[in-house]
């Protein structure tokens, strides 16, 4: 049935006005009208274009310009999510302080009941999990650990992590009981074909949610690099190789490529390569050392949802349009 102008401006008008001033559904309006949801959809499109209706935002709490850096970052590199923090003057263990209490209120906004979740290991991630509420409602998690552990300090025991989470909530903790690094390939490759390591890389690919520390870019000639068990030799073969960070031992280089090290095959970790193919990857980390580690991990498709500061992201984007 065609409408004649004068009464489909008659439409419209009363649709915007039980719309906005009477805050009917548009379900309700389509009824109060006598057309289809579909007509309504169309009459409010129109009347929107016809400039009939226009929306202000009012940023009460000056928030806008870091909304649009998470958009154009979320754009660039097709991430799910994103979050900045503002950490304007502070230090890096403030940076690291503040990402993860805002990692931990993200993670508090998307866990549930029966969820089978994926732990590396890192300060960040540490921190993450020490500001999560108990909350005993949310029962039967799975928490799986995705590397073996590093002797150097709890942040780098991916064990102690996955049993400080699941006493968060109600579950159970499936963890590879054995070191991050191995002295020979045989060893390693020996490892991962245990039954109870091989399986829990297995459900990695079935997981809800992944939550991932991005570790920061070495440097030549250092004495350490973090918590890893590394000497100056380890070191510099990164170095030589490119590696500007790594997900939970495997490095890669400022384009995403995994770096070819001695160390490949001496990991007992995921292979990050699988990320790409996870459901919902949380990566966490920011401040200078981790500007390139962060591009790096964005251009290999490793990080569904972000969550770093604000000065770390600009860097990032400057990363992005330098290269282009």
């Amino acid at each position: 049935m065609s409408i004649s102008q004068e009464h489909r401006y008659y439409l419209k008008l009363k649709a915007l006005y039980y719309l906005y001033e009477e805050g009917y559904t548009q379900t309700e309006i389509a009824k109060m009208l006598n057309v289809s949801r579909v007509t309504l959809g169309r009459l409010l499109e129109e009347a929107k274009a016809e400039g009939m209706i226009k929306f202000e935002i009012i940023d009460i709490r000056g928030k806008m310009k870091t909304l649009k850096l998470e958009e154009k970052l979320r754009k660039k590199f097709g991430l799910q999510d994103i979050k900045l923090v503002d950490c304007s003057n502070t230090d890096e263990d403030g940076i690291t302080a503040r990402i993860a209490s805002e990692a931990a209120a993200y993670f508090e906004q998307i866990v549930q009941s029966n969820m089978k979740i994926g732990l590396t290991w890192g300060r960040t991630l540490n921190q993450m999990i020490e500001n999560l509420s108990t909350n005993k409602s949310i029962q039967n998690i799975l928490v799986c650990t995705l590397v073996g552990g590093s002797a150097q300090s709890a942040d780098f025991q991916p064990n102690i992590l996955a049993q400080q989470l699941v006493k968060k909530y109600d579950g159970n903790a499936h963890i590879i009981t054995a070191p991050f690094m191995c002295q020979s390939e045989s060893v390693c490759a020996a490892m991962k074909q245990e039954p109870d390591i091989a399986s829990i890389i297995k459900a990695s690919h079935e997981l809800d949610a992944t939550l991932v520390g991005i570790g920061e870019e070495p440097e030549k000639d250092a004495v350490r690099l973090s918590d890893y068990p590394f000497d100056t030799t380890v070191i510099n073969e990164l170095v030589n190789a490119h590696a500007v960070g790594d997900i939970c031992g495997n490095f890669f280089d400022i384009n995403g490529n995994t770096c070819d090290t001695t160390l490949n095959n001496r990991i007992v970790s995921i292979d990050i390569k699988d990320l790409p193919n996870h459901k919902c990857v949380i990566g966490m980390g920011g401040g200078r050392k981790k500007e390139r580690s962060i591009f790096g991990a964005l251009n290999g498709n490793y990080l569904d949802v972000l969550i770093t500061d604000i000065r770390t992201a600009e860097a990032v984007l400057k990363l992005a349009e330098d290269k282009e």
